[in-house]
């Protein structure tokens, strides 16, 4: 009788969820939930805490208060697209807007409760976002003209070999676009994507404002030449030259750093048997004093 009426509840229950589940929820229930959830975290690894629903909204509402002049919002606004941020200049300072604001408001509060040290820790915190913030635009920078600094050589070599038997600029990029690395790769496909809608001339000048490096000029200086007919082989083959040089230094220093970084990692090693040594000598003394006394 008692196993039949815990049944019995249990059908109850089930019955009774469902029911709400279709009412409330629109036919929509928490099954699955949990697995559902851990897909999302896997698709979404690299999520950022400025890409929360919640905190787009305030980048968005504080945005409306952010005033930069044209020069800076223009240089900024560079930047961010070389990055491949998809967000304005406003939006961008506004994040640092929000942290100094959260900053002072928790620096209060800790003022009021007497917390002295929470007021250290939360400028140490504050400090550290707002680095990061800078550190997370120049580190994509950084990343993006190194990938392509190095494939460059290659790219410049490729495009002279090519024009030699074909002058059709367009026809020689389309052709390494097939072998061109995904950073190089994507400012590629929108440079043809320029060519294709205007001139040659206009599409090579907002190539190089994008890379926005000296060999980039060098290299879409030499194609408008070719572009106008001079024949300029001989410049691209230095050219080539030269940036193999400097890949090879760069390489070089990269290569030669190592070894310092690498002793750097000896340090909490060696620290720590400093002090675990200190300590067996502490307690040794110690009990060769106590044996005296």
């Amino acid at each position: 009788m008692t196993l039949s009426l815990i049944l019995i509840a249990i059908l109850l229950g089930c019955g009774a969820w469902l029911i709400l589940s279709a009412k409330l929820f629109h036919d929509k229930s928490f099954y699955g939930h949990k697995t559902l959830s851990q897909l999302n975290k896997w698709q979404q690894k690299d999520r950022d805490v400025w890409d929360y629903p919640v905190m787009q909204k305030l980048v968005a509402f504080v945005s409306q208060y952010v005033f930069l002049d044209k020069a800076s919002a223009e240089t900024l606004s560079k930047k961010l697209s070389r990055a491949g941020l998809d967000v304005t200049p406003q939006r961008f300072m506004a994040r640092k807007y929000i942290v100094v604001a959260l900053s002072v408001s928790v620096i209060l509060l800790c003022a009021l409760l007497k917390f002295w040290l929470g007021i250290l820790l939360v400028a140490l915190f504050a400090v550290l976002l707002l680095m990061k913030q800078s550190e997370s635009l120049s580190s994509k920078l950084k990343k993006k003209d190194e990938a392509i600094a190095l494939e460059m050589p290659r790219f410049v070599r490729t495009i002279c070999r090519n024009l030699r038997s074909n002058r059709d600029i367009y026809a020689v990029l389309q052709s390494y676009r097939k072998v061109a690395g995904p950073v190089l790769g994507a400012e590629l496909d929108i440079l043809l994507t320029h060519m294709r809608a205007g001139g040659v001339s206009t599409a090579l000048q907002q190539f190089q404002s994008r890379l926005g490096t000296e060999e980039a000029f060098r290299l879409c200086s030499t194609l408008q030449e070719i572009d106008r007919g001079i024949d300029q082989t001989a410049t691209l083959d230095y050219l080539a030259d030269d940036m193999a040089r400097q890949a090879k230094l760069k390489v070089q220093k990269m290569l030669s750093a190592r070894p310092a970084k690498m002793r750097r990692t000896y340090l909490p090693a060696v620290g720590i048997c400093v002090v675990m040594i200190l300590y067996v000598l502490i307690v040794f003394v110690q009990n060769q004093l106590n044996n005296l006394f």
